[in-house]
């Protein structure tokens, strides 16, 4: 488990913003996705410069607390460029960016060439695709949550450990 200062200095910016603005601590579990949540709604029109502040705060939360939760994973980051920031696992070929997750929980829509959305290695893409079936058909303000993103990663990680490289996936 690696993680560097720059993620550590935005994890405890995005506590301590959390705290400040709704009285509510969160401890770096997943019980408190619900509140980072609710923080990223407080924004009713996200502009700029809020975003670009809030984004790579709670993103760097969301990872970390992906890193705990999961035991595993590595930070990739650029000191000049959060769009190239990546989270790696160590025992899957599962990679994406955190802070482009929170992009598109704080815009509510995708956004491109932000490495938000989950990448495998060629011969893990159709068991992560089966993983995250289970979810079926997911309501637009669901998919653009911090809670709802970490079950599909979660899902996802868990389904390529439980079925590894070589097996068929399961229908």
């Amino acid at each position: 488990m690696t993680t560097n200062t720059a993620v550590v200095d935005l994890t405890v910016a995005c506590v301590t913003s959390v705290k400040n603005a709704s009285g509510m601590e969160l401890d770096l579990t997943q019980d408190t996705l619900p509140i980072l949540d609710h923080y990223a709604e407080l924004i009713d029109s996200p502009r700029d410069e809020i975003v670009s502040l809030m984004a790579p705060m709670s993103g760097a939360y969301f990872g970390e607390l992906l890193v705990r939760q999961l035991e595993d994973g590595e930070w990739v980051t650029d000191p000049d460029d959060y769009s190239g920031w990546r989270l790696r696992f160590e025992r899957n070929s599962l990679t994406f960016n955190p802070i482009g997750v929170a992009l598109e929980v704080l815009l509510g829509q995708d956004v491109p060439d932000w490495g938000a959305h989950l990448q495998a290695a060629p011969e893990d893409q159709l068991r992560v695709q089966k993983a995250l079936e289970v979810f079926g058909d997911v309501r637009d303000r669901d998919y653009y949550t911090f809670t709802m993103r970490f079950e599909a990663i979660e899902q996802a990680y868990l389904g390529l450990l439980n079925n590894p490289a070589g097996m068929a996936p399961q229908p």
